[in-house]
């Protein structure tokens, strides 16, 4: 019998899982010691990231432009790319957080978008382009909420509407013909 990937995958996390159970099952250290020897904590910590990775292959599967850390406190350089080996993100975690200047590019390698973060919520500029370079929106985030004028534009570059926000609720709007 031929195994996919995916049940190649599943079927690893299965046996990694059994073989942590029965190694900590096993244990007769006393309560308030360290139950696991260093090699059982390497098989504990490699399980671990074997769960990780499976969920975050199975949440990337249902949408292919989400974004997670390889763990939940990295720390460093994140780059995605497409099949085409072209780069589809870049940016930087901070304990599990994006944290800084993102960049999201187009499969031709054109820039999609460019947003801040802060600590995982977004704050400051984005700005988001057409395919063909041109703007296709502006704005800026102030704690993960919709804040000052977003300028929004059509496929040549020409400004159609303005819309001013206030901690995430509309002012006004104002279209351009």
């Amino acid at each position: 019998m031929q195994l996919n990937e995916n049940d190649n995958m599943k079927y690893k996390v299965i046996l990694a899982s059994f073989i942590f159970a029965l190694l900590w099952s096993c244990s007769n250290e006393k309560e308030g010691e360290n139950p696991l020897s260093p090699e059982e904590q390497k098989i504990q910590d490699s399980l671990s990231l074997i769960r990780q990775k499976a969920r975050v292959d199975s949440l990337k599967k249902r949408n292919p432009l989400l974004i997670l850390p390889p763990d939940s406190n990295y720390s460093g350089d994140y780059i995605d790319k497409y099949d085409n080996g072209i780069v589809k993100f870049r940016g930087t975690f901070r304990f599990g957080e994006r944290h800084g200047q993102w960049f999201s590019f187009y499969p031709n390698g054109m820039l999609w978008s460019e947003l801040h973060f802060d600590k995982g919520l977004r704050h400051g500029p984005n700005n988001t382009f057409f395919e063909n370079g041109k703007p296709r929106y502006t704005g800026f985030y102030k704690d993960d909420q919709v804040d000052s004028t977003w300028t929004y534009y059509d496929s040549t570059g020409t400004k159609v509407e303005e819309l001013n926000y206030k901690n995430n609720k509309l002012l006004n709007r104002k279209r351009f013909q």
